[in-house]
């Protein structure tokens, strides 16, 4: 089981606007707010119907246990596919199942949908407003964590994943950047004995969006770049030297329905494959870069998604609160589809630091994910789980069913700067075959 660290993720403050911004919704009548009762049922419907998933993903596990036969690379006519199947992204994100294609709001869900920095929350009343995130991720611990079948006794060190994000928003426009960037040290053996490697993958994206027809809908398009780098310490040496980078961009888009004085939302996603064709080599032949052959490309491969999303409580969801906080007993299901495109050529990351060719996205792959979250105690205590599948990705290797939960609990409110603020703490869990991730996060209470 690997373990995250999520901290200080940052909540959309009024910014220096000083009238209201009317976003012209209108109100309909209080309903009765869901009670325990009803929300326990639908929680323990989902993890009925996940628990049968895992049942039936046990019945049939991956065929690869152990380390697959693959062949040695022996050209550079191949391509390294840098498919991400696990959900990763804010606590949120993560206890929902990675459904969050039609939650987008703030920087945060800019990880799944460019339209999410012109969605307002629903107490963002003024002109000005802007968001912020910064999320750290550790994965310690897995014997499997890219469920590619090459199950490691140790796995890797030293590997943080940092996300941060920035969106400032103004009337109907939105503009916003996130970076994501992973670095993992793995042990390799050397003609000296064990050399050390260290991987970096770097995912920078910025987006413009605006909404239109009073709010209704939301658009959204970025750039989405990414960069691959290897950095080698042989052994016994103790010095680091850059052995190549590869970097490459492309364009993404989305969209967010809401219709006015409704409980329900859908969004969809479309972002074009990143390909890296040009080798930056430090003073190093492609051919024989310290004993490796590099790839001709790196790719991180085309995406489509369509989520949707349904909220029950006393007031209707897709409108504005005048209030700094909108507490009340809520409901939230969502789900996700989501298909990523194949790689030409493609093969995987983790056999490729072993010198090793194993075929990864000879196809499309669909993943479905789904959650809940439940707000018992409003402003106080709110509930999440899900649950969604990761698909097999590697020739040989079945996919797997993950189960989340979660929790968020506001432990202080105090005033700042005249502003009511709220601290929340918020833990996570990610659980499959051969994986495991959990998050613990501070920040504060949206």
């Amino acid at each position: 089981m690997s373990v995250s660290w999520i901290t200080a993720e940052g909540e959309s403050r009024p910014g220096p606007g000083r009238g209201r911004y009317a976003a012209g919704m209108p109100v309909r009548a209080r309903r009765s707010r869901p009670g325990p009762s009803a929300a326990l049922v639908v929680v323990a419907g989902l993890l009925l119907g996940l628990a049968d998933l895992v049942r039936t993903s046990e019945e049939h596990p991956a065929r690869a246990q152990a380390r697959p036969a693959l062949e040695p690379i022996r050209d550079r006519d191949y391509a390294i596919d840098l498919y991400q199947g696990t959900a990763l992204g804010s606590v949120r994100i993560v206890a929902m199942g990675g459904a969050a294609v039609a939650l987008a709001e703030g920087s945060a869900s800019m990880l799944v949908n460019p339209a999410a920095p012109a969605v307002r929350l629903a107490t963002s009343n003024d002109p000005w407003d802007w968001d912020w995130h910064f999320d750290w991720l550790s994965p310690g611990l897995g014997s499997d964590h890219d469920n590619n079948g090459i199950v490691t006794d140790n796995g890797f060190t030293n590997a943080p994943l940092f996300t941060l994000g920035l969106v400032g928003q103004y009337r109907q426009w939105g503009l916003g950047f996130t970076v994501v960037t992973a670095q993992r040290t793995v042990t390799v053996a050397g003609p000296d004995g064990d050399d050390r490697l260290t991987p970096s993958v770097e995912v920078v994206r910025v987006s413009l969006a605006r909404s239109f027809a009073r709010e209704r809908v939301v658009v959204g398009v970025g750039v989405r770049s990414g960069g691959l780098g290897l950095a080698l310490e042989p052994a016994g040496d103790g010095t680091e030297q850059e052995l190549f980078d590869l970097s490459g961009a492309a364009l993404e888009a989305g969209v967010v329905w809401r219709p006015a004085a409704h409980d329900v939302r859908l969004g969809f996603t479309g972002s074009l494959p990143v390909t890296g064709r040009d080798v930056n080599t430090q003073a190093c032949d492609p051919e024989d870069c310290a004993g490796y052959i590099l790839p001709r490309t790196v790719v991180v491969p085309w995406e489509l998604a369509l989520g949707a999303a349904w909220r029950w409580a006393p007031t209707r969801w897709n409108r504005r609160i005048p209030a700094p906080f909108r507490d009340e007993r809520a409901v939230l299901l969502a789900l996700d589809v989501v298909l990523t495109g194949p790689v030409e050529r493609g093969h995987g990351f983790e056999a490729f630091l072993d010198k090793l060719l194993q075929p990864s996205g000879r196809a499309i792959s669909v993943s479905v994910r789904g959650g809940v979250e439940y707000e018992w105690l409003p402003g106080r205590l709110r509930l999440r789980g899900g649950s969604y599948w990761e698909p097999g990705r590697v020739d040989g290797v079945g996919g797997r069913t993950h189960l989340t939960a979660g929790l968020e609990w506001r432990f202080w409110q105090f005033e700042l700067w005249g502003e009511r603020r709220r601290l929340r703490l918020s833990a996570t869990f990610d659980g499959a075959r051969r994986y495991g991730n959990a998050g613990l996060s501070l920040g504060f209470w949206h």
